[in-house]
């Protein structure tokens, strides 16, 4: 089975395209070190904190864009509903991952490459693995969700309809102990949030279903200001820089093991 990867995630025709849209201009960087404050929430193993400091997958491939711009990036946590409320508002020049919607692109510029892919993705106990083509094969199933995390439509349909019920969480966590004693029959989750939080809790017997309900690219952004505009080819070019000379790989499994992702 296939690895989580940047070639999983960004194939290498999609990699291509990108290049062919990042790479038309020559940028030059200031020699003078500049700085940069990005804002996030924590969404671990992509952005949390250890020992004082804001680490993970998304954070590390942030920190390493800008030290490829010369530019100091300090990274900091704010709620997610507040956050975006105060990037709206042009409180905070940079914020990431977001889904690019229609209301988002009138106040903030988005990169072109993606930081992450979310694959929504149910994990079961491993004795109620079966295949997977629809909402109706999970009829009658509890689900738990964190309830700071979106949802797809065709989850929000099943639901509607009663096919499926839904189980509100304040943590990944939560749901994944609810799992591991029954108390509910599946979690929906980033795929690789997933995987990390089963092998972190120790549950081994703990399956994704496949293929995931649906992927949505997510993006580092600026606040809707001129001066920024200039920053997001800046971004694209280094972090598809990151994609293809296998640093990004490094970030990647330095956070989840590459076993966890076959």
């Amino acid at each position: 089975m296939a690895h989580y990867s940047n070639v999983q995630y960004f194939t290498r025709g999609y990699l291509a395209t990108l290049l062919a849209n990042v790479a038309l201009a020559s940028f030059v960087f200031s020699k003078e070190p500049q700085t940069l404050t990005c804002y996030s929430t924590t969404y671990e193993p992509y952005v949390f904190e250890r020992d004082g400091k804001v680490v993970g997958i998304d954070s590390d491939a942030v920190r390493e864009i800008g030290r490829r711009l010369n530019l100091d990036i300090s990274i900091e946590l704010k709620p997610w509903v507040r956050l975006e409320r105060d990037i709206k508002q042009g409180i905070h020049d940079c914020a990431f991952a977001y889904f690019r919607t229609d209301e988002r692109l009138t106040y903030m510029h988005f990169t072109n490459v993606p930081l992450h892919i979310t694959s929504y993705t149910l994990f079961v106990n491993a004795d109620q693995l079966r295949p997977f083509d629809s909402m109706e094969d999970i009829k009658g199933f509890q689900v738990a969700v964190n309830q700071g995390f979106q949802t797809t439509p065709e989850f929000e349909a099943a639901v509607k309809e009663e096919l499926i019920s839904e189980y509100r969480v304040r943590e990944d966590s939560q749901a994944f102990k609810m799992l591991n004693a029954e108390r509910v029959n599946a979690v929906l989750t980033n795929q690789v949030v997933g995987a990390y939080q089963a092998k972190q809790l120790g549950y081994n017997d703990i399956e994704p279903l496949k293929p995931p309900i649906r992927s949505t690219a997510a993006f580092l952004t600026f606040a809707k200001k001129d001066h920024l505009k200039p920053w997001v080819e800046k971004f694209d070019h280094a972090f598809f820089e990151i994609l293809e000379d296998g640093s990004y790989q490094a970030i990647f499994d330095s956070y989840v093991s590459p076993k966890l992702a076959e």
